[in-house]
């Protein structure tokens, strides 16, 4: 959809350009309709001149005194012109020479103003009219060229088009920036929303116009469910957890009461199926104390996180004693949403904590993207087992603790992001190394 400055801008400038354009022909017409009107006047002022200088013989052979005519329609070509008929006679100004108008005078209404071409083709403004003298009826056409206030009229025009382009411009810069700015309350919008993204507020500002206000309230009451149910959500799973480890320690016990009157394969595959329980709980309870009370929607500022999750996994893995080497880029780390980013780390690092033997390294850096690096000095795993890493519910050595869903959990996540996500041998540690790859601006 074409932005709301953008579409405001055009509908504007087709404004200008149409209100400009309709003034620029309202003018051109009315220029037109003035001179024409004002050489009409003209014509009827000579006419009456001529008229007045007309006389008849007594066989009606018309004659008009030389006084009364302008010395501009004795020259040949100037421009002004009158041709007389009556009785079947014809008197013609010496401007016309041999020449005539075209058309017969006695054809014309009663007053008329024609429009024709004159000897030299020029434009011509005629004015015929009817009159009787001495019992005798004539027929009197005046003429003047339009050449020459055509040329002003069109120089007129020309200057007149070129300040309207001028400012239509000036129009269209200032229509511009009146829409840039009145959609500044938009922008402020655009960054209190990136606001909200990174968790720096909880809510969008209601400082905004009145036409933007609805759609702030909806935003916020949006935020303020999905902030409400996320934490009912992590609540409800918390207390679930908690709730089963009772009736699970009770199945345990009773099992273990019972063990001798089970078969051995019974046995084993009921104790198996405890374990994945407790495994589950204790990996839903490790979530909800890495999320903690966190926002909806709330960046992760990983150095900030990372330090607190390995806190929590060197308590863990107490009894190994392990080192995490945290290697971070420069600047502040922000990226992706915190629950997604910590159970993407915490998997990540435990896992690499159940295998190492005393050294796990975690690097972070940004390079058009998030990249992580998570190494242990633990026995790796062959490239030909890797695959199977992905696969849900799969653990490669059963002597180790989990429920084969980590891994594929962080595949989940990987994709969710468009990321990629490797397996290689460890250069410096010697063990596993996963390399994730999550594309995205900061």
């Amino acid at each position: 959809m074409t932005s709301i400055q953008r579409r405001l801008t055009l509908w504007l400038l087709a404004s200008v350009v149409l209100l400009f354009g309709l003034h620029w022909l309202v003018t051109n017409l009315s220029t037109q309709n003035f001179i024409e009107e004002y050489v009409a006047t003209r014509l009827e002022h000579d006419t009456e001149a001529l008229v007045s200088g007309i006389s008849f013989d007594a066989q009606g052979v018309p004659a008009l005194d030389p006084d009364y005519v302008a010395p501009v329609y004795r020259r040949p070509g100037s421009g002004h012109y009158y041709q007389l008929q009556s009785n079947g006679f014809s008197l013609k100004s010496g401007s016309l020479g041999d020449a005539d108008f075209g058309f017969s005078l006695d054809e014309q209404q009663q007053k008329a103003l024609l429009r024709t071409r004159g000897p030299e083709a020029e434009p011509l403004l005629v004015r015929v009219a009817h009159y009787e003298r001495q019992g005798h009826p004539f027929s009197l056409a005046v003429a003047e060229e339009l050449s020459t206030l055509n040329r002003q009229i069109n120089r007129f025009l020309l200057r007149f088009g070129l300040v309207t382009l001028v400012l239509v411009a000036v129009m269209f810069y200032v229509q511009r920036n009146i829409v840039q700015y009145s959609l500044q309350p938009l922008d402020s919008v655009r960054r209190a929303c990136r606001q909200l993204e990174t968790g720096t507020i909880e809510r969008l500002p209601m400082d905004v116009p009145h036409e933007v206000r609805p759609l702030v309230s909806e935003i916020n009451r949006l935020v303020a469910l999905m902030q409400q149910r996320l934490i009912r959500s992590r609540n409800a799973m918390g207390n679930l957890a908690h709730s089963l480890k009772t009736p699970l320690a009770v199945l345990r016990q009773d099992l273990e009461q019972h063990a001798d009157h089970l078969d051995g394969n019974s046995l084993d595959q009921m104790r198996a199926s405890l374990a994945m329980i407790q495994s589950i709980i204790d990996r839903e309870l490790k979530r909800a104390r890495l999320a903690g009370p966190a926002s909806a929607g709330q960046l992760c500022h990983l150095n900030r996180e990372l330090p607190d999750v390995v806190g929590l996994l060197q308590q863990v893995y107490a009894d190994k004693q392990l080192e995490f080497e945290l290697v971070l880029g420069e600047g502040e780390l922000r990226f992706g949403d915190r629950e997604d980013m910590l159970e993407l780390l915490g998997n990540l690092m435990e896992n690499a904590g159940k295998w190492a033997r005393r050294r796990v390294r975690v690097t972070a850096a940004w390079r058009q993207g998030l990249v992580l690096s998570v190494e242990d000095d633990g026995p790796g795993i062959e490239a030909s087992l890797q695959a199977s890493l992905l696969q849900r519910g799969v653990r490669l050595d059963e002597s180790t603790s989990g429920h084969g869903l980590g891994l594929s959990i962080i595949k989940d996540i990987v994709d969710q992001y468009g990321g990629t996500l490797e397996f290689a041998r460890s250069q410096s540690l010697g063990g596993l190394e996963v390399r994730i790859f999550l594309p995205g601006a900061r």
